[in-house]
């Protein structure tokens, strides 16, 4: 007998089928329906929600739907409230024999997707952001239990399918309160503002909201036993395997990571056996009496997140997750959901006034916290917004619900359309309003920076990224060459670049670990005591500020060009990917260049590093030349040259290459500008036997190239600009391989150009991005005041 609630969905049924012969369609040749066979119609499921879901997407996306909407459209097109209509489609998309797969490969797709977003995460440093914003966090989820209990009280009776007599409507009230870490990160990551100030806010509140709802999973867990004693031990089971994940299963992990060769992926047997040890733990507490869940999300979180062992099995595990297991969760979402069902329009009201109530709690609290956080009321408001989305968590549950008949059709119907149609409208708002790039307007006041415009005179801020110990000895000797003096120190923001996997928060903050001794150093500690070394042995002052960014690379730019712009630096030097190593890449540090080059408020330095140097200070010498055609940029390769000209261990060669041709006034006046400067530099290397300045003269861009071909191959370092003040070759711009290292840079970093052997620094200044601030300010290039 199939027990069924009020619109006749089933919620438990017994099926009898024989044994092995449903399972599998035999041969077309039988003449067989294949759909009378479990594993057919399985199969059917997955392409369809999987087809119907890809075109939703594409319809959609113009209008900045997230992919969750998406899912779900295509979940209730493949249900009941539309395809489903037809009853020949119903019986042969959603047989009762079939049931139980589809629900257990469901459970399986979303305790899966809670294990893989959870091992994202960087625990560690979001408890330590929550405790800067515990306050906001207690009242965003105060003030809307508070809230929505008031409305439950008043609008008891017309509540949709609540059991009178249950503590059901306070745990209805605390789940539809909750700001959930998994559905708010997944939303953030898909709009690219996890490492945004509004990302960052909100991931610290959810993780505190996840702190508040594992004591509530512990507290229901004691509160559904029947006797005290078994209370108890229910407790005291949960603390054990908490106490047991902490202690004993997060060693073991670590332990993995060091029988790991650096450089070197994670050995599949391991990879196999943290799986395993996964499912063995969610066993365990569904013994307990708390779900699977909650098992994957520690397991989850005690995984650390970085390269070997977190990249593993995110590499290993995500591709099936996304492509085959979450869309049968969303079928499966659609298949319990009828539309039809909807009838009670006060109901649904009531449901809508719960779900508003709770915004309103959350903005409040945001309002009321605002100014003692420092952000804008607009971003207050957007935060409350972005801790009112909804996503699986909440879908889990109301399933949950259904099936425990503590909600009806209608009201199923009714949270899936609430979720849906909630992420639908908030969504795009956070999109379209949310500006990162110019969150703060007191740091847009300052203006960009560049060497040009830095005095010689006071310290030098750099700020240089680093991606592996490879990048060491070359920065080290660029730091170097710049001639650190007592007049003019130097001081290197050393930042090392971890690259982990996409949904993770990320995290710029200083490096201590190195202060500590340890068996087996991490590369970051290698990296940091390395220029901590040559901080200790530089000839010149050189101070060493460590950080570490912890991110995804498309999230690394914006807490770097924040950093810029708080310490005044006007230049950021950044890793470009070896040539010879380009078909190994796979883009993602490429994105990080990219980014940085468009949204970063002074020069940034694009360094194609050829790993020939040698970090040995005491045995210092170095041969720079320096390509100069003209524009804004190539002025910023000259101004680096100037600082370096009084480098006794320093040789410089800069050669000019006037290209003739037509030019526009602008572009007069930038060659006026290009004229004075190399003049003033001439000038000041009068009598500089280290200093040689060489003039090309070139009718076209064939010219210009036959010039480069003539330089020789002792130098270490090339230095140009990337863009040109000459129509020619910004015309060629849409044929070089990489456009980030523009038309010279691209030529130079080429394995057959003096055979590779030469790294090359491309220099962009910030002026490029803004049409408003073309003309380049030439004052104090070589200003000593």
């Amino acid at each position: 007998m199939a027990s069924t609630t009020s619109n006749a969905t089933p919620v438990s049924s017994t099926v009898c089928v024989f044994l092995n012969k449903n399972l599998h369609y035999n041969s077309m040749f039988w003449k067989e329906n294949p759909l009378n066979h479990i594993f057919p119609v399985l199969m059917l499921q997955v392409i369809l929600s999987v087809v119907v879901f890809r075109v939703i997407h594409v319809i959609l996306r113009p209008l900045k739907q997230p992919k969750l909407v998406c899912h779900l459209l295509a979940g209730v097109i493949l249900g009941p409230s539309v395809l489903g209509r037809n009853k020949t489609y119903m019986e042969n998309m959603f047989p009762a024999k079939e049931e139980v797969v589809i629900a257990t490969m469901s459970q399986l797709a979303s305790n899966l997707y809670t294990f893989i977003v959870c091992i994202k995460m960087d625990t560690i440093m979001l408890t330590k952001a929550a405790k800067h914003s515990w306050k906001l966090g207690i009242c965003c989820l105060a003030f809307p239990i508070v809230l929505i209990v008031s409305v439950d009280i008043a609008k008891q009776r017309f509540f949709p399918g609540l059991n009178a007599g249950n503590p059901f409507p306070v745990q209805f009230s605390v789940v539809s309160s909750l700001s959930y870490f998994i559905v708010v990160t997944r939303a953030l990551d898909e709009l690219n503002l996890l490492s945004s100030e509004l990302g960052r806010i909100s991931s610290s509140i959810t993780m505190l909201n996840e702190m508040v709802s594992a004591a509530f999973v512990i507290i229901g867990v004691a509160t559904v036993q029947k006797e005290a004693k078994s209370a108890f031990l229910a407790i005291l089971s949960l603390c054990s395997f908490i106490v047991f994940a902490l202690f004993v299963a997060r060693p073991v992990l670590y332990w993995v990571i060091k029988q790991t060769p650096k450089g070197k992926p994670v050995k599949e047997s391991y990879v196999v056996a943290i799986l395993l040890s996964t499912f063995v733990m969610g066993v365990t507490t569904d013994a307990i009496g708390a779900s699977f869940g909650g098992a994957f999300m520690v397991m989850g979180f005690i995984t650390p997140d970085g390269p070997p062992l977190g990249t593993t099995i995110i590499r290993k595990s995500e591709l099936i997750l996304y492509e085959f297991f979450l869309p049968l969760f969303f079928v499966r979402i659609g298949y319990f959901t009828d539309l039809s069902a909807i009838k009670n329009w006060g109901e649904c009201a009531t449901f809508a006034t719960i779900v508003i109530v709770g915004y309103i709690g959350r903005l409040i609290a945001c309002l009321l916290f605002a100014s003692s956080m420092n952000f804008r009321k607009s971003t207050a408001v957007l935060l409350s917004l972005v801790l009112s989305l909804q996503g699986i968590v909440e879908l889990i549950q109301s399933i949950q619900w259904k099936h425990l008949q503590l909600i009806d059709d209608q009201t199923y119907a009714t949270s899936v359309v609430s979720i849906t149609v909630v992420n639908a409208i908030i969504t795009p708002i956070i999109e379209i309003l949310y500006k990162p790039a110019v969150e703060n307007f007191d740091m847009l006041r300052l203006g960009t920076r560049s060497l040009g415009t830095t005095s010689n005179v006071g310290e030098l801020r750099i700020i240089t990224c680093i991606q592996d110990e490879d990048n060491v000895p070359s920065i080290i000797s660029l730091l170097e060459a710049l001639n650190p003096q007592e007049i003019s120190p130097v001081c290197a923001y050393v930042i090392h670049l971890v690259a982990v996997a996409s949904q993770s928060v990320p995290t710029l903050a200083p490096y201590k670990n190195h202060l500590r001794e340890f068996v087996r150093p991490s590369v970051s500690d290698n990296i940091i005591r390395a220029f901590l070394n040559y901080s200790e042995h530089s000839k010149g002052p050189v101070q060493i500020q460590p950080f570490q960014m912890i991110s995804p690379y498309k999230y690394m730019h914006q807490p770097i060009t924040r950093l810029s712009q708080r310490i005044h630096a006007p230049l950021i030097i950044v890793p470009f990917f070896k040539s010879e190593e380009a078909h190994n890449i796979d883009g993602t540090l490429r994105i990080f260049n990219t980014n940085i080059q468009a949204t970063a408020k002074c020069t940034v330095g694009l360094l194609v590093d050829r790993g020939l140097r040698s970090s040995i200070i005491t045995t210092f010498s170095y041969n720079m030349v320096v390509i100069f055609i003209g524009g804004g940029d190539d002025r910023e390769a000259l101004a680096l040259a100037s600082r370096a000209s009084c480098q006794p261990n320093v040789s410089i060669t800069v050669f000019r290459i006037n290209l003739r041709g037509t030019y526009t006034l602008e572009d007069q006046i930038e060659k006026e500008a290009d004229n004075t400067l190399f003049r003033d530099f001439e000038a000041m290397n009068v009598n500089n036997g280290r200093v040689e300045c060489v003039e090309w003269m070139a009718d076209d861009v064939e010219d210009v190239m036959k010039a480069l071909r003539s330089l020789k191959s002792g130098y270490d370092l090339v230095v140009v600009g990337k863009h040109h003040a000459s129509p020619e070759l910004q015309a060629l711009e849409s044929w070089v391989q990489y456009l980030e290292l523009g038309v010279i840079g691209d030529a130079i970093a080429t394995l057959d150009f003096s055979g590779g052997k030469m790294s090359v620094l491309v220099l962009e200044h910030h002026h490029h991005h803004d049409d408003n601030n073309r003309k380049f300010d030439n004052c104090s290039y070589f200003s000593f005041t």
